[in-house]
């Protein structure tokens, strides 16, 4: 910490900002206005009106997440086989799902193996208290 003002060129090297760029902030932080005052003197149009809704659903994306990591969780009990059965057949990695023929063909393993391996992981999941939880939440 300086025992003084930082320089103008201490400044610009800190912020990467010019000292005019520096200069026009400064007037922002004392624009303030109420989003129920009109847009102009002759309209009924309010300041409020003119700002878009937010297209972001964040609620959503919290849930989304809470959920892929209950997800990873439960999976992470999972033998590496039933994981990767359950990844590829219900696309857990964000790809198409596949057939059972085509999970034991990507995995060079028999159908057989690949239909023990998910009803085996879908077992344990079955009586898993996270997934149980989530169940319910959604």
């Amino acid at each position: 910490m300086l025992a003084r003002k930082p320089t103008d060129e201490e400044l610009t090297e800190a912020t990467g900002m010019s000292k005019a760029e520096r200069e026009n902030l400064k007037g922002l932080a004392g624009v303030t206005a109420s989003l129920d005052q009109p847009a102009s003197s002759d309209s009924a149009t309010t300041l409020g009106d003119l700002v878009a809704p937010s297209q972001h659903d964040w609620v959503s994306d919290i849930e989304q997440t809470m959920m892929n990591d209950q997800l990873h969780g439960a999976l992470s009990k999972l033998s590496d086989l039933q994981r990767d059965v359950l990844t590829l057949r219900f696309g857990l990695n964000g790809a198409t799902p596949l057939s059972l023929q085509a999970t034991a063909t990507k995995m060079d393993i028999g159908v057989r193996r690949v239909r023990r391996a998910e009803d085996e992981a879908l077992a344990t999941l079955r009586d898993d208290s996270n997934v149980l939880a989530a169940h319910e939440v959604a």
